[in-house]
């Protein structure tokens, strides 16, 4: 008779390991072109498992977005520093976009930007909690009775413009992004 050596530790990591393949895979294709199967062969884990952590490829997006929004969240909060105002939601925009050249930001904005509308359309609930550092971040810089609804319009916005980025059509990031500002402040503004 076997018995499994898996230890309860090793039982807890079974997410992040598919969390850091399902990331490493869309680090390559830039995109969520990946299938279940390649995810659970990438973390070395089997189908089984990955049935036992998620119930299907879109739960684990909604995982990887929550994972990385937190993360980029904090990064971004970092990079803004103590900045409110209009000058934090200048900073907001700016920053976002400057991260784009980080190492594994094209990944996780590549599947952000492709899987954005689906999985608002069937998990709506799901992915503004897996959004939601992002735009609490982001509400933060506003004024206003509608910050969060405010902050949920600007961040679809900003979405369409790092979607450009993702697909190389941006010429020039940075001025892409003073121009989004530029809008989404006057929107904010022009109450």
């Amino acid at each position: 008779m076997t018995f499994s050596t898996v230890t309860g530790e090793d039982l807890d990591a079974r997410p992040e390991r598919f969390l850091q393949a399902a990331r490493d895979l869309a680090n390559e294709t830039g995109s969520a072109a990946f299938t279940v199967a390649q995810v659970t062969a990438e973390a070395g884990l089997s189908l089984k498992s990955f049935y036992r952590c998620f119930r299907g490829k879109d739960e684990l997006l909604l995982a990887l977005i929550e994972a990385d929004s937190r993360l980029g969240a904090e990064v971004l909060r970092a990079r803004i520093g103590h900045r409110t105002g209009a000058d934090g939601l200048h900073a907001y925009v700016t920053e976002l976009f400057e991260m784009l050249s980080l190492p594994g930001a094209v990944g996780y904005a590549g599947v952000l930007v492709r899987e954005y509308l689906r999985l608002n359309e069937h998990y709506g609930e799901q992915q503004l909690a897996a959004l939601a550092p992002l735009l609490d971040l982001l509400a933060g810089q506003l004024d206003g009775e509608h910050r969060h609804r405010d902050a949920l319009t600007i961040f679809g916005v900003l979405l369409g413009g790092i979607h450009e980025v993702v697909l190389g059509r941006a010429t020039d990031p940075r001025e892409l992004a003073e121009y989004l500002h530029d809008f989404c402040a006057r929107g904010v503004r022009g109450r």
